[in-house]
C-alpha cells in the first residue's frame, strides 16, 4: 500500500508538543511545584507587601503557567520559518520519498528509526533527533492504518 501526505505543520502543533514534552518531565514537575509555591507566598504575603513587591509576585505566579507557553510558542513560530513550506511525502515498499522546492530524496525503510504515535499526530523519526510531523488533519480516517504501515515497515 502506498500514503502520500502534505507536511502541513503549524506552530500550535510545535507548541503542543513541546508543552506535552515539558509537562511529562521533572521540568514540568518543577513548574507545578514552584507555581503552587508562588500562589501560597502570594495568600500569605499579600497584605503586608509592597506595591513593587505585588509586582513581581503577580509575575512569579504567572511566569510558569502564561509566560512559559507564550515563549515556547514564539520559539515554535520561529523554528517554523525555517521548515520548508511545501513538503509532500510519499511512502511505498522502497521507503519514504520526499519533495520539497523542486528537490527530492528517497529514505529506505532500514534509514527510519522510528514511529510515534500521539493522540494529534504521526512523527516519522529519520534519526535519534529529526522526524516528519503529520497531524491527524493531514492523516484524516487514514491515520490507524498509516501508523500499522509504518510500523510493519520499520521492524519488517
Amino acid at each position: 500500500m502506498d500514503y502520500k501526505f502534505k507536511c502541513d505543520v503549524k506552530a500550535s502543533d510545535l507548541w503542543k508538543m513541546a508543552m506535552k514534552r515539558t509537562y511529562k518531565s521533572i521540568v514540568g514537575v518543577v513548574n507545578v511545584v514552584f507555581t503552587v509555591a508562588m500562589i501560597a507566598l502570594v495568600i500569605r504575603f499579600w497584605g503586608e507587601a509592597s506595591s513593587f513587591m505585588r509586582s513581581v509576585m503577580v509575575i512569579g505566579c504567572l511566569l510558569f503557567p502564561v509566560i512559559q507557553p507564550l515563549a515556547t510558542y514564539g520559539k515554535s513560530a520561529k523554528q517554523l520559518e525555517d521548515m520548508p513550506k511545501d513538503m509532500e511525502l510519499s511512502f511505498d515498499d522502497r521507503g519514504v520519498h520526499v519533495e520539497t522546492g523542486g528537490k527530492s530524496e528517497d529514505i529506505r525503510w532500514k534509514k527510519i528509526s522510528n514511529a510515534i504515535k500521539r493522540s494529534n499526530m504521526i512523527i516519522v523519526m529519520s534519526d535519534d533527533r529529526h522526524g516528519y510531523m503529520f497531524t491527524n488533519r493531514v492523516l484524516g480516517d487514514q491515520k490507524e492504518s498509516f501508523y500499522q504501515y509504518l510500523c510493519s515497515k520499520i521492524k519488517g
